[in-house]
């Protein structure tokens, strides 16, 4: 797994938006979509407990999306 910093990653969306021409909000539910694919193949949903944090950063609405679909 790469790990990049919050710079590397706010470069990343700028040119995938721009160049690719994928809007931003596409962006955003496609990754908060794939965290909610990931938990749910991983953890029984019988015995879910999730609790979302969301702080100020880059990625609060992609958070908030994953946790709307798991809700």
């Amino acid at each position: 797994m790469k790990i990049i910093t919050a710079t590397q990653m706010r470069e990343l969306d700028r040119r995938t938006t721009e160049e690719k021409g994928i809007p931003e909000k596409k962006l955003i539910f496609q990754a908060g979509s794939a965290v909610a694919k990931w938990i749910g193949a991983r953890y029984d949903r019988d015995v879910w407990r999730i609790l979302v944090l969301v702080g100020k950063g880059n990625n609060g609405a992609d958070a908030l999306v994953a946790a709307n679909q798991l809700r």
